[in-house]
């Protein structure tokens, strides 16, 4: 793959597809509604975008792209009609799961993999083979079982198949003949094996893990082929189309075809690498991501790095997935988010969502239920005059009538008794349940939110920011520019990356040095020819971060620590660095437990276009020029309520060194930023605005 020069990175979210456009020291953003198939959101704002531009499709190097496809056909029970294979005796083992429940003395509790089963279990079929540890096998394949099971499967409908053996990461042998039977006697099926999807231990979240794969890759490739072709009919046939992962870094339409389970937080991963680029280029390396768009708020921690996910917590649509994933938590709050009662009259903010079509009740396209958004117009704080630029009208007074009808008219509480203090309570509650959930990844897990910026962005974000930092005792605030396209930026700072791993599963202490190696080289080369399939060169390119997974015997989870190679005493090594990481992580380690070695991993990656853009105008600290109108606008809580008159700017007209004191807002085509009173924003050289109070 060439070094690119102009690329473009588009990422799918619930409600609205963004576009940005970069061209050497120029960009250009667009914003669109998603559609109900959204390759051709996305194929339309690539090139709308391009025509803003004056840049002729040809032109474009790259396009970045971050979808939900595969998120949305798991969370909504979608996907292909699956099937799977597995060892004699182990049907069962993806209804069974752990005996961990989340509600341990609920009887009634529903347990999703069981009522929604990834496969159906007359769909999953039994074969005899039996690989025992370290990989010897003990009882050969049935071939003609595998044939038999296959074609039982194809003539029930089947159209992706998972294979599941015990213990195949320790041996791939009968998991990838079985693979080569069914393509030989079924060429149109899908197939999905464990070593290739992910070669760790621990069946059940393998085999779930597989069986996401299998469900969502006739899907994803089906996506991904129609979105190449539509960016060729627009004349893109030139540029390299690569898919965000959730581990942070991109991959080939090829790879993603077919391990879509690595694209499951697609969209929310850019926006961490969005956040974190905002920061580092704001000098801040200790920062919390808020990405708070229409349907839902995306929230994760960087103690001055990209955290992953713990696997016992890696899961999608409650669905265990053991792929590498940024530690990301999703929450239903987004300006689209409902606000409603319940039976018993407690009152509810999300999850449900009114989406982008019909949207809230101010857009006039027939919702008539009350959504943050309506509570932020009836507040002052949206202005219709400038709401996305001017391109889309919505109606003050259809948002009132829905509050009125909806909250004030609903219940005799004073929290209700007008608009204006059903509208605040509306945003009391959002920001509450945001505040519970940055709460639960930061102080819950060690980390002292005080010691953090916030950097807020999405096209709701920005306007909830300051709210959290006051609840969070945050003091310093972070908004990029256009952060309604935050996420589509964050695509522009991905590097290619692929992440292979094996399970090894050895007593420290028996761990054979030479084999060690062995095993890290074979992932190594796996990684290197990923990345010559894409073109990169590897011997000038190519980077590979070696890594290990450690516990104590008889630990339930392991802690990841660097591979640093076999020379000298690298037994003591490992040990003295799973240790530190034990104290980091626990507070403790025990000195004489002995340690295992569980699974090895590299990640092969290739940097990828450096994204840098030119620093913004200059200018003195009052921005006056900047601001175009002044009008009342609601601040405080539903019980103490404050108005203000308050200035608006147009952030395009801002300067570098300008400060804004609040209350204020500041207006953009695709955000608007809500600096609350006492709290002054300084624009950055970058153009970010940073709020401190």
């Amino acid at each position: 793959m060439t070094e690119s020069t102009i690329r473009i990175g588009a990422d799918v979210g619930g409600t609205n597809t963004d576009i940005i456009l970069v061209d050497g020291t120029e960009e250009h953003t667009y914003k669109l509604p998603t559609t109900d198939d959204p390759s051709k959101s996305t194929a339309d704002g690539v090139l709308e975008v391009c025509e803003r531009a004056g840049i002729a499709p040809e032109k474009v190097d790259s396009v970045l792209h971050g979808t939900t496809v595969g998120t949305n056909a798991v969370i909504e029970h979608e996907g292909a009609k699956t099937g799977m294979i597995t060892t004699e005796g182990f049907r069962d083992t993806i209804h069974i799961g752990r005996h961990r429940k989340s509600h341990t003395f609920s009887v009634q509790h529903e347990i999703k993999h069981q009522s929604d089963p990834l496969v159906d279990r007359r769909y999953r079929k039994t074969v005899n083979e039996r690989i025992y540890p370290p990989g010897k096998v003990v009882e050969p394949l049935d071939e003609s079982e595998v044939r038999e099971a296959a074609a039982e499967l194809v003539d029930e409908g089947v159209e992706s198949i998972a294979v599941c053996y015990l213990h195949s990461y320790l041996n791939t042998a009968h998991e990838d003949r079985t693979k080569e039977i069914i393509q030989e006697e079924f060429p149109d099926v899908f197939v999905s094996t464990s070593n290739e999807v992910v070669a760790q231990f621990r069946e059940y979240e393998r085999f779930s893990t597989t069986a996401i794969n299998a469900r969502i890759a006739p899907v994803m490739s089906s996506y991904l082929d129609r979105l190449q072709e539509r960016l060729d009919d627009y004349g893109f046939e030139g540029a390299d189309v690569l898919i965000m992962q959730s581990n942070g870094g991109v991959a080939s339409i090829r790879e993603a075809s077919q391990r879509p389970v690595t694209t499951l937080l697609s969209g929310p991963a850019a926006g961490v690498l969005s956040g974190q680029y905002t920061g580092k280029s704001s000098d801040e390396e200790k920062i919390i991501t808020f990405d708070m768009g229409g349907t839902s708020a995306d929230i994760s921690v960087l103690p001055g790095r990209l955290l992953e996910r713990d696997p016992r917590d890696s899961e999608i649509g409650e669905y265990p997935a053991i792929t590498p994933m940024l530690d990301i938590e999703a929450i239903g709050s987004g300006g689209g988010s409902i606000a409603w009662f319940d039976g018993a009259q407690g009152f509810n903010v999300g999850p449900k969502s009114a989406g982008a079509n019909p949207g809230p009740a101010c857009y006039g396209r027939g919702n008539d239920e009350p959504t943050i958004a309506d509570a932020q117009v009836v507040l002052g704080r949206i202005d219709p005059e400038t709401f996305l630029g001017g391109e889309l009208d919505i109606d003050p007074n259809l948002s009132e009538q829905a509050i009125q009808d909806k909250l004030v008219d609903a219940v005799d509480q004073e929290r209700f008794s007008t608009v204006e203090k059903a509208a605040l309570s509306v945003l009391d509650v959002a920001n509450s349940n945001m505040y519970q959930s940055v709460r639960e990844q930061t102080m819950q897990r060690g980390y002292d939110p005080r010691e953090y910026s916030l950097v807020g962005f999405g096209g709701a974000g920005p306007m909830h920011t300051v709210d959290l930092a006051e609840e969070l005792d945050i003091s310093k605030v972070l908004i990029p520019p256009s952060p309604g396209i935050g996420s589509a930026r964050g695509l522009m700072t991905g590097d290619i990356q692929y992440d292979n791993q094996v399970t090894l599963s050895k007593r420290l202490e028996n761990v054979d040095g030479d084999e060690l190696e062995d095993r890290i080289e074979s992932l190594t080369q796996r990684g290197a020819e990923q990345l010559r399939s894409d073109g990169i060169d590897v011997e000038e390119d190519a980077i590979f971060r070696k890594s290990i997974d450690c516990l104590y015997e008889g630990q339930g989870y392991e802690l990841n620590i660097e591979y640093t190679g076999t020379d000298g005493d690298w037994r003591s090594r490992i040990r003295d660095q799973f240790e530190e990481k034990h104290k980091q992580e626990y507070g403790h380690y025990f000195e004489n437990d002995p340690v295992e070695v569980l699974n090895l991993r590299v990640a092969a990656s290739a940097n990828s276009v450096e994204y840098d853009p030119v620093e913004i105008e200059s200018g003195s600290e009052d921005p006056s020029h900047a601001e175009t109108k002044s009008h009342p606008v609601s601040f405080g809580t539903s019980l103490e309520p404050e108005e203000y008159e308050t200035p608006r700017y147009d952030r395009e007209d801002l300067r570098a060194g300008n400060r804004i004191e609040g209350p204020a807002i500041v207006d953009e085509f695709d955000s608007t930023v809500v600096i609350n009173p006492e709290w002054e924003a300084e624009v950055l050289p970058s153009g970010a605005l940073r709020i401190t109070r």
